[in-house]
This record gives structure tokens, C-alpha cells and sequence, in this order.
């Protein structure tokens, strides 16, 4: 199988190691356990995760497994591979910045010896769009040598399949078919229009494979098929009783029942984001989808070329202003998600 894994490279540019006790960085010197970075402090100053395709022989991104290998090759500085290294969960670790805590991995390229000396970046577990966040000091408070994480609980993006009929003036488009400057029909503020689209392909697997909901489900007249954080228009009494809300935002991933809404895994799927000017409600196969709202943690989702666009579009964005802070609808927690949808 293949998937893919975001990997911050470990440059002075991305990150600031401090407090280890022995190694050089995120490499490690007489074993590559993460042992000395216990009690260290780990500050990401960059969003520049890379995306990097891995075929595997099972579903699991691990330690001590010769059967991960690089699929692709995407620019990353600091990182040199081939097409075919070995890759590797060399160690895991967790770091707080006194609040909330994240889960790291080291992304080690066994192409050295002693393979652990030489650590290449993070990668990061944790659900959809929810990277550590950037230019906060993170000290590491626990450490994993050997870990085993399902593919599936790496970090991912957020958007809609490419098919997906999307509402317009007049009629429907398919979302792969629209180009900047098209009118979309949105729900609460009539035509808007498109400001940026992005795209990219992925494995359908795990993380990435899409939540398809069956016609009717949730107010789609055609099958739907999003990523597993699109959140979805949720509204009715369910919402007002229990959030005194006329509408609240959800994240498809939430509505899985296994049958007529479920995760359709295998083969490739093209991604698509729609970006406005201000965060809407637009209709995909019908269904009330939000459009993409592009927060720290969303961009880091994108490639450098697709953030570098962006930030063409919103110069803000650069110098880490959120040009689009108000979200259409409240958002919900995973916690609330399930109360709401059990209710």
C-alpha cells in the first residue's frame, strides 16, 4: 500500500532544539531511543511540512521496518534520499507547551550508520489539520524508542474529492472544473467569488481515504465523498438544545455509521480546496460543506507552492495573519460531535 506522511525537515530554519543531554539535534548517539531529548525544548518556527508518498507492506509507519520505503522525491532541504530508501519511525516523543501536548515522531532515511544518527525531521500524529503549533516553546515531556503508528493517525488535510458537484448560478460544476473567478452559490451570501483553488492526489487510505455519504444522508442528492475533517452544516433542534445554536459545523468523520455513510478505502483520490474571501457555506451533490478556511494548521496541510500562492492572495498570511477569522458556523470538538450525533 502507499500513503503519505508530513515531515517537517530538521533545518535552523524549521526548528530550535535546546536542553538535550547528549545527540546532535534530533539525532541521537549511542541509540536512537529519544532518550536525549527528555526534558529539552523543541520551538517549530516554520509550516513547511513536506508531504512524502511511502509504499509500505502494511498500514503501519514504524520503527525497525524494512519494507517502508520513499516513493517520491519532494524538494526538501536538508534531507537527501533516493527513491527507494528506507524510512522509519526511528523514536517518538510527546512535548506540552504547559497546556496541550502533541505527539512527535522522528522521520529517520536509513541511509547512514548507525541509521539513528542521523534524524531528518518530525512527523506528527494527531487528528486532521491539527500540526504542534509554530514559534511556542515545547518541552519534551515523555519518550518512545520503537514506535508503531497506524498510517491513519498521521496528520492530514482537509477538502472535497475531486467529482463533487458543487452549486453555482444556473446550474452545478463539478469541483475540479472550477477555475478563480467562477461564482460559487453559497448559502448564506448568494454567488461569491472563488478566490484560490488547490489540489492534490493521495492515496485513499487510512486518513485519506474519503467519508462517502449516500444519497439522502444528509441532505445530498448524489453520493458525497469529503475528506475526513470537511466539516458539514449541522442544524435543528439537536444543535439549539444542546449548544443554543441554530447551526454548527461538524467534521464528516463524526456521521460514520459503517453503512450508509462510511470510509471508502483504495486507489488514488484528488483532493480539492475552495478558498473565498470570507468563510462560506456552499452546496456540494446538495449538502451544506464549508468552504476552506485557512488557519495555521490548514496550511500546513498544503505544499510550499500552494502556500506560497496563498500568501500571494493574502500577503498577510506571511507574516502569520488570519485573513479569514470568523468561521461560518460555530465549529464542534470532537466530544461534542459524537454527543450531538448520538443525541
Amino acid at each position: 500500500m502507499a500513503y503519505s506522511i508530513y515531515v517537517l525537515p530538521e533545518t535552523a530554519a524549521n526548528m530550535t532544539i535546546t536542553g538535550t543531554n547528549g545527540g546532535n539535534g534530533l539525532d541521537g548517539i549511542t541509540q536512537g531511543s529519544g532518550i536525549h531529548l527528555d526534558g529539552a525544548t523543541i520551538t517549530l518556527h516554520t509550516r513547511n511540512w513536506q508531504e512524502v508518498l511511502i509504499n509500505d507492506n502494511d498500514d503501519n509507519f514504524e520503527d525497525n521496518d524494512a519494507g517502508q520505503s520513499m516513493a517520491n522525491q519532494p524538494p526538501v532541504d536538508g534531507m537527501p534520499f533516493n527513491t527507494g530508501d528506507v524510512v522509519e519511525a526511528e523514536y517518538s516523543f510527546v512535548v506540552t507547551d504547559g497546556d496541550q501536548t502533541w505527539t512527535l515522531v522522528a522521520f529517520n532515511i536509513r541511509n547512514s550508520s548507525p541509521s539513528y544518527a542521523t534524524v531528518e525531521g518530525l512527523a506528527f500524529v494527531g487528528p486532521q489539520g491539527e500540526f504542534p503549533p509554530i514559534d511556542t516553546p515545547l518541552t519534551v515531556i515523555s519518550y518512545l524508542e520503537g514506535p508503531s503508528f497506524a498510517a491513519s493517525d498521521y496528520v492530514t488535510p482537509v477538502c472535497f474529492a475531486a467529482g463533487t458537484s458543487i452549486a453555482v448560478p444556473g446550474g452545478v460544476v463539478a469541483v475540479e472544473d472550477l477555475t478563480v473567478g467562477d461564482l460559487v452559490l453559497t448559502r448564506d451570501h448568494g454567488p461569491q467569488c472563488l478566490r484560490w483553488i488547490g489540489k492534490r492526489q493521495v492515496a485513499a487510505w487510512g486518513r485519506f481515504a474519503p467519508i462517502e455519504f449516500a444519497p439522502g444522508t444528509i441532505g445530498n442528492t448524489a453520493p458525497l465523498r469529503v475528506s475526513r475533517q470537511h466539516r458539514l452544516r449541522y442544524s435543528g433542534w439537536k444543535a439549539e438544545l444542546l449548544f443554543g445554536e441554530d447551526a454548527v459545523l461538524v467534521p464528516a468523520a463524526h456521521f460514520e455509521n459503517g453503512t450508509t455513510i462510511r470510509r471508502v478505502e483504495g486507489g488514488l483520490i484528488t483532493y480539492v480546496h475552495l478558498l473565498f474571501d470570507s468563510h462560506q457555506i456552499v452546496y456540494a451533490e446538495g449538502a451544506e460543506a464549508e468552504s476552506f478556511h485557512p488557519t495555521p494548521e490548514n496550511l500546513a496541510s498544503l505544499s510550499r507552492a500552494a502556500r506560497q500562492d496563498l500568501i500571494g492572495i493574502f500577503p498577510g498570511l506571511g507574516a502569520g495573519q488570519l485573513p479569514i477569522a470568523t468561521l461560518a458556523h460555530p465549529p464542534l470538538t470532537g466530544h461534542e460531535a459524537r454527543a450531538l450525533l448520538s443525541a
